[in-house]
């Protein structure tokens, strides 16, 4: 079933606190409480909603860092070995496979610059895949938000 225009408000308003009770969002967007709900259970059944999460402040107890990775010589195999090693690993937040000069962005949070350093040797140096990482470490968050 297609997003339409009561859905789009619904999630607007949901990206932005999703404590919020059906009342409080119906009133918002002109939809009985009932029909909010069952709006949110089909949003989610869908997979439009992926997951209702907290937040975490990361510059309350760590580091944020952005790291490029390019391969050395790119291969399907080292492609998905590295993706999952991504997956797997909790240090990184978001792994991104794009296009152009550089394979992977990475948005990765340790403890401190020596808990990074060592990830990065652990993770990254010992990776005869990888030819280069960059990281940059993000002094203050500008913007960050999670709304699409």
């Amino acid at each position: 079933m297609p997003v339409d225009e009561f859905d789009r408000a619904i999630l607007k308003v949901v990206q932005q606190n999703n404590l919020r009770t059906h009342a409080d969002i119906g009133e918002q967007v002109g939809l009985s409480p009932s029909s909010v709900r069952r709006r949110l259970a089909r949003l989610r059944q869908e997979g439009v909603i992926e997951a209702d999460v907290s937040i975490v402040n990361p510059d309350k107890e760590q580091i944020t860092v952005i790291v490029t990775i390019v391969f050395q010589k790119e291969s399907v195999e080292a492609d998905r070995a590295f993706k999952q090693r991504m997956r797997d690993a909790p240090e990184v937040s978001q792994c991104y496979s794009v296009a152009g000069s550089l394979d992977f962005i990475l948005v990765v949070h340790a403890e401190s610059h020596s808990a990074y350093e060592a990830w990065g040797e652990r993770e990254l140096m010992a990776d005869p895949c990888i030819r280069r990482y960059d990281s940059h470490i993000a002094w203050s968050r500008v913007k960050f938000s999670t709304a699409v």
